[in-house]
């Protein structure tokens, strides 16, 4: 017995990721991407059985609703993309009847939980600490905010919003000038002084009844605005149970079923900091199957058999993910020394982009990346 899997998402390696790690266990994809791009480099990848490109939303959703019924038992959805993850959520009174889909039973359930107040609340809940946090319409805000600088200023919805959107603010006028170029509703978020970022990247299963998280992501080289950088995963020990214990907690209050990956930030003051939730497969989740535990085929996996033993995917092998790009880009602007990037190279066990198993689509990438760096574009 065998299902189909719909992977959707952005022309982005976190869509790469799921079509490697599903492909490398002989089962290749329906993909639908989302972009504006006409030629997307994640189209060329050899783990795709049909691919649809399209430009928005509703045109998604055109061809779930399209493809329903034409692929035998309920293909198995993967999104990759938080307006997708939304998108399947909203609909999924409609789309559960043709497909197996992540989220939680109630319809609309995790899209409200996409909200970031609503978020933290929800995590302050079940005993997360959060950083202290309001939400704000930027047009129409004064600047009556009680919580001290410095902030950190998200989208409230990250399915709204852009990676650029989000910025740090030490100073009023920073605050001025970030109002002056948005008009959107937002979070205004305690900055904290951290020490590191850490990832628990996994798997509910049952609406939170079964949770696997079996390893730890620390973001070595973290960018300003995404949690993509260059990474190692390990092993959890016993210092982060408390915190796997929560997380169980969350995701079972939410009866959410589906991939995840859940942010956190080890303060300088020694506390550990709720940052976010991902109701989605998560762009460093190719780190987990590096190490030996291939989250997208376990989802699918489950939806074939009637039990899963998440204790036997426990052991992880340690690994170090590099996002190539990212870090030239880095390189170019100054912000990384080559010969520590050359040492990081030698260290690392697999590659965002790059995968000589399915080289195209870093070969399409690479021309693309060289195109901009020569025209400055």
């Amino acid at each position: 017995m065998s299902k189909q899997v719909f992977v959707v998402g952005g022309n982005h390696h976190n869509i790469l990721g799921v079509m490697r790690s599903l492909g490398e266990k002989g089962v290749n994809s329906y993909v639908i991407i989302e972009t504006k791009d006409k030629n997307p480099y994640v189209a060329k990848s050899r783990y795709i059985k049909q691919c649809w490109i399209v430009e928005n939303e509703p045109i998604v959703l055109e061809v779930l609703r399209a493809e329903a019924g034409k692929h035998g038992d309920k293909p198995v959805i993967i999104a990759c993309a938080d307006n997708l993850s939304s998108l399947l959520d909203m609909h999924y009174d409609e789309l559960s009847q043709s497909y197996s889909l992540p989220g939680s039973k109630r319809q609309g359930r995790v899209t409200e939980l996409m909200d970031k107040e609503v978020m933290s609340k929800f995590a302050s809940d079940v005993g997360f600490r959060v950083p202290l946090s309001i939400a704000t319409d930027i047009s129409k805000c004064d600047d009556d905010i009680s919580i001290p600088l410095p902030w950190i200023i998200k989208p409230l919805m990250s399915k709204n919003g852009l990676k650029s959107d989000i910025e740090r603010i030490y100073t009023i006028d920073d605050w001025n000038n970030y109002k002056s170029r948005h008009a959107t509703s937002v979070q205004v978020q305690q900055l904290i002084d951290k020490d590191f970022e850490y990832q628990l990247i996994g798997l509910s299963l049952d609406s939170g009844s079964k949770v696997l998280i079996p390893g730890i992501s620390h973001v070595i080289r973290p960018a300003a605005t995404t949690n993509t950088g260059f990474l190692h995963f390990e092993n959890l020990d016993t210092r982060y149970e408390p915190i796997v214990e929560k997380c169980k907690k969350f995701l079972r209050k939410a009866g959410y079923s589906g991939l995840f990956s859940m942010e956190f930030l080890r303060g300088k003051d020694g506390n550990d900091y709720f940052m976010e939730i991902n109701f989605r497969n998560d762009g460093n989740a190719i780190c987990v199957t590096a190490a030996g535990v291939n989250l997208p085929y376990i989802w699918y996996m489950s939806h074939l058999k009637s039990t899963i033993d998440i204790e036997s995917f426990r052991q992880v092998r340690p690994v170090y993910v590099m996002p190539e790009f990212a870090d030239v880009s880095l390189i170019r602007h100054g912000q990384l020394n080559i010969f520590t990037w050359i040492k990081d190279i030698c260290r690392t066990d697999r590659y965002m982009e790059y995968d000589k198993k399915d080289p195209k689509p870093f070969w399409l990438l690479l021309g693309d990346f060289l195109k901009k760096f020569i025209f400055h574009k």
